[in-house]
């Protein structure tokens, strides 16, 4: 989630900087109606593509391996449950033997804050939902309360207070005493009924609903200022398209917003950008210099894909790279068993924490704990600290017996070594959430020569399938 936060930020920051670039003062209204519509709908979208398409599970590819097992044999062997891991990772600053301790505590103290942040966001955004339809809801309610005069397709709603003169959906709100007195031009009345043609209302309703959701991204924002603008600019070119004369028009925008309250969620004539609005009702366009511009937009969606949606895979199948670089070296057992240990670059054995850290946001993903150059802890933490997986390696004389995964602090798989102390025999189990055994293999020396008994269970421990091996091969089906 943090990742998304921060991509979606850079994105939209991204988006709206050429937005400021490119196109704020080019006088091509719709397209950056347009652009800043769909530069909304891309920028908060594109960034969630990893989430939902799963771009922080661990790819697993071929010759590699899932809790011992290779990964083209995992779905050969009675389609035991594959494990796919994500999360980031925070440091621990605690020596390798005292890993465990640490996590246990650790996951008491950092669930509270999980919860905190999580009820903070749905408590804002409750918020800003029920002042989103509290608003809609009390434009409606005094519409109720004013006269209302029939202009064909609009209605003009004239109220007692003195507002400013604004649209919203199908309706123009005006100040009665304004109206009758004649105190409101046709001009006026004009660019209010180009709002509503141009269904603006419909767009501000967007950006509305959009901050009830995303209300923690800045950018949003900016595009929601530079939306009301242009929607000023695309009613002010149709009016002085109308009258062709601009001095008078200009006149009387700055009469009639004089002393006037604003509405929220509508339309409204404003000056709060007085001096662009005159400057760029004055401008001459440039079609050339226009078009120019936004041919440099063609590049922008692919670049901004490969910024944002890459998936830059590693050894490790996570982004970024270790703070230190270790090379494997195998450890010949004898004819039947072999391990890795692995040593720095300039060929001692490691021993501490090696971290990997994202390079877009300097998270720390993951980290792995050695002694004397033997991986003995693999943990992974989800976005709020917490030990989301955790992999424990166990050794006996300098040689690995079992391990261990955990995910979200339940047992999901074990696994034994094929070691000379118990006759190269290995044992792969997986297990449900609920801690029940679900999927049992023996096999002999290494993971693909099954040696005994394939068991797989249902949820109550009662046998599914059952089936007998020798040296790999398939002798009887039990079950």
């Amino acid at each position: 989630m943090i990742a998304y936060i921060l991509n979606s930020t850079l994105c939209l920051l991204a988006l709206f900087l050429i937005y400021r670039l490119l196109l704020a003062n080019e006088k091509s209204y719709r397209f950056n109606r347009f652009y800043l519509l769909i530069a909304l709908v891309f920028g908060l979208s594109l960034p969630s593509l990893d989430f939902f398409m799963g771009t922080n599970q661990f790819i697993v590819g071929p010759s590699e391996n899932i809790a011992g097992i290779d990964a083209e044999k995992i779905t050969a062997i009675k389609q035991a449950p594959t494990i796919f891991v994500t999360g980031n990772i925070f440091p621990e600053s605690v020596e390798p033997q005292e890993y465990t301790a640490a996590e246990s505590a650790g996951n008491g103290t950092r669930f509270p804050m999980f919860t905190v942040l999580f009820f903070t966001y749905t408590l804002i955004s409750l918020i800003l939902l029920s002042r989103f339809i509290y608003g809609i809801y009390s434009i409606y309610s005094r519409a109720r309360k004013m006269d209302e005069v029939n202009l064909g397709r609009t209605k003009l709603m004239l109220s007692e207070q003195n507002i400013v003169p604004h649209s919203f959906m199908d309706a123009i709100f005006v100040n009665k005493h304004d109206y009758e007195e004649g105190m409101i031009s046709d001009q006026i009345l004009d660019h209010e009924k180009a709002h509503i043609n141009g269904k603006h209302t419909l767009d501000v309703l967007f950006v509305e609903l959009l901050k009830v959701i995303f209300w923690f991204n800045p950018a949003l924002y900016l595009f929601r200022r530079a939306i009301l603008i242009n929607h000023e600019f695309l009613a002010d070119e149709k009016v002085i398209d109308k009258y062709e004369d601009v001095n008078d028009y200009q006149n009387q925008l700055l009469k009639v917003t004089e002393n006037h309250a604003r509405v929220n969620f509508a339309s409204n004539l404003n000056f709060y950008l007085t001096k662009k609005r005159l400057l760029m009702m004055t401008k001459k366009r440039s079609f050339i210099r226009s078009s120019l511009k936004m041919a440099v937009l063609t590049p922008v969606v692919p670049l901004l894909i490969l910024m944002f949606n890459t998936r830059v895979i590693d050894k490790d199948h996570l982004l970024g790279s270790y703070e230190t670089e270790l090379v494997a070296e195998p450890v010949q057992v004898d004819e039947n068993f072999s391990y890795l240990k692995w040593k720095t670059e300039d060929g001692s054995f490691f021993h501490g924490s090696n971290k990997l850290f994202d390079p877009q946001t300097g998270i720390l993903k993951k980290e792995s704990i050695y002694q004397e150059g033997n991986l003995i802890a693999h943990k992974s933490y989800n976005d709020f600290g917490q030990v989301w997986f955790r992999t424990v390696y166990n050794f006996e004389n300098g040689l690995p017996i079992t391990k261990r995964t955990n995910i979200s602090g339940d047992l999901m798989s074990e696994f034994i070594y094929p070691v000379p102390d118990n006759e190269y025999r290995g044992v792969q189990r997986y297990y449900t959430k609920d801690g029940s055994l679900q999927y049992e293999a023996n096999f002999l020396s290494h993971s693909e020569n099954y040696h005994g008994l394939v068991t797989e269970f249902d949820t109550e421990g009662n046998i599914i399938e059952q089936e007998r091996y020798e040296n790999g091969e398939l002798i009887e089906k039990i079950k």
